[in-house]
């Protein structure tokens, strides 16, 4: 280093050059870029450690805030206006003449795929607030090109109540999926429906996001804004926010997202149904070549032409170079009128609620839905003195700093009995230690010994034996109980995994994946086994079976329950969870029925989760969310007559030609393919070059040429509606090749895997069901006066069949957590798992035929379907055979290597 240099000048490129040969070039062009940035901003201000800990110790701060259900890291991006970036870089589009589609804007935490479609003319308003602003809102979908309407396309629409609160964060007051809904426009492309003037409202300010906005004094407003997505087929989906004009945060959103076409203006109603009138016109931009990204970043020199009303002329001129945003909040009110506005945004700063964990739990609207049901529960079926509930959970609200729950609980204690002294005494907040005396601080005995009760429950959990004694005393055992699930549920928050301890995420997982803990895997199975028992009773799984007819009103309503997109990313309406959680709810539909979890596995893990490991941006945004909605069936084709284990041999020939590929050939045993709106097909691109010349298609099955020529009748998994497919000169465009062309061996072994892994807990499910069965009737038969399960040789059986299940489901979720962990996905233990787990199921349920005598020989009960289901999981996914080969090959390997 020379000495007119302060700073050694290779230091950064030597960072940049301890980079391996293996990384992938995106990657090296990208983390040199962040490292030369990185180093250079270090230089600039001369960084010292102190500075630099504290950026550390913000950086576990968005660790130790983000959990499985809320991303704290998304929120800081937001904050930064990163997101905001991002979708300007990835959307911004024009065509030939110079024209621009309607801009797109984030996404935000909020949107759901359980938004129910609506008729035009219909409200999306199930619970109207007092104050709101009833709106009618209409307008047409247009191609950005012709100028022509898109008939059928549809739009997403979602707002917050006139509280300022999303529906699953106001259990109290809105309905589930108020506020949401779909619309599909006419032949005209027109759409039109009844929402609410929108109302501003405030980011959580308790995590990182929250410290950014304390250290750069910033306010934490959003304004009011109506989230749209809209989507067509062959266009280009848009995903935005519209915004009144009038709202003071337009100028300064604090996640920068406001647009200057995206401003909306809104005029008294004719309607005699609605308030105000607002009309809005939307341009979709065609997914043809005509449409293309801009070079680089957009330029605000040009003034956007405005998609708003058109029948009315617009007040507002935009300016040549608009200023949108402000470069920070002041924390004094400009005038006293805006005064109520900065109380409100000073009382956010405060520190948040965690009782509700409304925001926590956003993106798992199921889990929310439960722990919301968990709380009222505890609030309304409790029995117990209304005082002495609102008095505990008022305390609690002191103790977690819970501001919101104070002021909502702390009124209800004082209208049921407790005095105005008494709750300032509350909230002081000194350890009350065991209590204080009567008439002491305005609270009664029992009163206080409620109070040190919950303090102690609330601060070290552990409670004295005297404070128990002095509750007991004044409250009976039901009440204690009951007194003590209200204190432990509202003391209830988020479990923190220490950043060091965290896995990184397996790159078969959406980013920022974080493997889900045991007690959400928990709240999942639970919630599976109250959908089977709701929607697939034993009738059901016995009529799919005689009939061998797949129940297809059952896809929309996997769809609805999130199940069909578990391992997909939540931006295409997929839960996000993992291959554990696959591995739950495969079992527990198992356990109703083999036949619909078969086809379930097919269409999630076969098909859906095909597309989120190899599938493009475009291929993902325009097939993922209708097969996640259940609005679309998936299946994947790989076998034919003569290629079944080999499956290297097959004989389908894919054909370039101009714009895409003829594909030609059989596929056999396709389950899903008489139903399936889009299959996954592997064809040879190279017929003379083996493993080498394969490659993997999307088909659309409406594609001319395109057939099943029968729908197969099988021993079991009868429903699980199974195909011979005849593809006679399908045309598959060039766009709908999956994956790399001439690497679809790649694109099938990535996939077995995990198909074998999921399918593995099929073959639970049925053992499941096969011990549901077994375990009542065999300890109510009688022979010799005796239930026959008191039998030794019957309790050997029953023992083993216990046993082989809980042998299997050690061995598949062991495999499972291991993937959610990020660890290497071992060949030999995804074949291990199914290949135990099928043989395992095969003689539980001829055990459970067994210990039912005659009974058992019977097709009224359900243990023969369960055998006959068992008996395809040592066949499917290759036989058991293939599966001993397979890990006898991979120690094979591992050796020789």
């Amino acid at each position: 280093m020379s000495g007119s240099e302060r700073f050694n000048p290779h230091f950064t490129q030597s960072v940049i050059d301890a980079m391996g040969p293996k990384t992938d070039p995106r990657t090296r062009e990208i983390m040199a870029s962040l490292i030369k940035h990185l180093h250079d901003f270090t230089r600039e201000v001369e960084l010292t450690v102190d500075e630099w800990m504290a950026g550390v110790a913000f950086v576990n701060l968005i660790g130790q805030t983000s959990t499985a259900t809320r991303n704290e890291a998304h929120r800081v991006s937001d904050v930064v206006g990163l997101e905001s970036l991002v979708d300007e870089i990835a959307h911004k589009h024009i065509n030939e003449s110079g024209e621009e589609p309607t801009s797109s804007s984030i996404l935000g935490p909020f949107w759901s795929p359980n938004a129910p479609f609506r008729e035009n003319g219909g409200s999306i308003i199930i619970n109207a607030p007092p104050n709101g602003q009833k709106t009618l809102m209409h307008g047409v979908i247009t191609d950005l090109d012709t100028k022509k309407p898109i008939p059928g396309a549809v739009i997403d629409i979602w707002q917050a109540s006139a509280n300022g609160k999303y529906d699953f964060q106001d259990p109290d007051n809105q309905a589930p999926n108020n506020l949401r809904g779909k619309f599909r426009c006419n032949e005209k492309g027109e759409y039109w429906f009844y929402c609410l003037k929108p109302t501003a409202y405030s980011l959580p300010t308790d995590g990182a996001a929250g410290a950014i906005f304390r250290a750069l004094d910033r306010h934490p407003m959003r304004p009011a804004h109506i989230h749209l997505m809209m989507t067509a087929e062959g266009y280009k989906p848009v995903t935005t926010q519209l915004y009144p004009r009038d709202d003071p945060y337009v100028s300064n959103d604090t996640v920068f997202a406001v647009k200057d076409d995206l401003l909306i203006d809104f005029y008294p109603s004719k309607d005699p149904n609605a308030k105000l009138d607002l009309e809005y016109n939307i341009r979709l931009a065609p997914r043809g070549e005509k449409t293309a990204p801009m070079e680089g970043l957009s330029s605000f020199s040009t003034p956007p032409t405005t998609t708003s009303t058109t029948r009315r002329p617009s007040t507002y001129n935009t300016p040549a170079n608009p200023t949108m945003r402000l470069p920070y909040a002041p924390k004094t009110p400009p005038s006293p009128s805006l005064e109520p506005v900065y109380s409100r945004i000073a009382a956010r700063r405060a520190p948040r609620p965690l009782i509700p964990l409304d925001l926590a739990l956003l993106h798992s609207p199921p889990v929310a839905d439960g722990w919301n049901s968990f709380i009222g529960a505890l609030r309304t079926q409790t029995q117990f003195d209304a005082s002495i509930r609102e008095l505990a959970i008022s305390r609690v609200a002191v103790l977690n700093s819970a501001v919101h729950e104070w002021n909502s609980h702390a009124p209800l204690a004082f209208k049921a009995g407790i005095k105005a002294e008494g709750l300032a005494t509350v909230l002081r907040g000194e350890d009350v230690g065991k209590g204080g005396t009567g008439g002491e601080g305005g609270l009664t005995e029992r009163e206080w010994a409620v109070v040190a009760y919950t303090d102690q429950m609330t601060r070290g959990v552990v409670v004295e034996e005297g404070v128990f004694g002095e509750v007991k005393k004044w409250l009976g055992e039901r009440d204690v109980v009951e007194l003590t699930a209200v204190v432990a549920g509202y003391n209830c928050r988020p479990a923190f995994t220490p950043l060091n301890t965290r896995r990184a995420a397996s790159s078969k997982h959406p980013k920022g994946f974080v493997a889900p803990a045991k007690e959400e895997l928990d709240e999942l199975r639970e919630s599976v086994q109250e959908f089977t028992r709701r929607e697939i009773p034993e009738d059901l799984a016995q009529k799919t079976d005689s009939s061998n007819a797949f129940p297809n009103e059952i896809w929309p309503k996997l769809g609805e329950a999130g199940f069909l997109g578990v391992t997909a990313d939540e931006a295409y309406g997929g839960l996000g969870m993992g291959y554990q959680a696959h591995c739950v709810i495969m079992e527990e539909i198992s356990r109703a029925s083999g036949s619909i979890a078969l086809s379930y596995a097919a269409h999630s893990q076969l098909c859906v989760n095909q597309f989120m490991l190899n599938g493009s941006e475009a291929q993902k945004a325009k097939y993922l969310p209708g097969l996640i909605a259940g609005e679309k069936i998936g299946a994947l084709a790989m076998s034919e007559h003569s290629a079944g284990s080999d499956v290297v041999s097959m004989k389908m020939t894919a054909k370039e030609v101009d714009g895409g590929y003829l594909l030609n050939g059989t596929k056999m045993w396709i389950t899903n393919g008489p139903d399936a709106h889009y299959i996954i097909v592997y064809a040879k691109t190279v017929p003379d070059a083996a493993s080498k010349g394969i490659t993997a298609f999307i088909v659309e099955t409406t594609t001319k040429g395109f057939s099943c020529a029968k729908k197969l009748d099988k021993l079991g998994m009868r429903g699980s509606n199974t195909g011979e497919l005849v593809f006679d000169d399908v045309f598959v465009p060039k766009e709908n090749v999956l994956g790399a062309l001439n690497k679809g061996v790649t694109v099938l072994m990535e996939g077995l895997d995990l198909e074998r892994l999921v399918l593995s807990a099929g073959p639970l499910g049925l053992m499941q069901a096969a011990l549901d069965v077994t375990l009542p009737y065999t300890h109510t038969r009688k022979q010799f006066n005796t239930p026959i399960a008191h039998n030794q040789l019957v309790q050997g059986k029953l023992a083993d069949m216990y046993t082989k299940y809980k042998a299997a489901s050690s061995y598949t979720y062991a495999v499972a957590a291991a993937v959610d962990n990020g660890q290497p996905i071992l060949t030999q233990d995804c074949a291990g798992a199914i290949l135990y787990a099928a043989e395992r199921a095969t003689e539980c349920t001829l055990d459970a035929i067994q210990l039912m005598g005659g009974m058992g020989y019977m097709n009224e009960v359900p243990v023969g379907r369960l055998l006959r289901d068992a008996k395809l999981y040592e066949i499917g996914a290759g036989t058991s055979e293939v599966r001993r080969m397979v890990i006898g090959r991979a120690f094979n390997k591992e050796y020789r290597e």
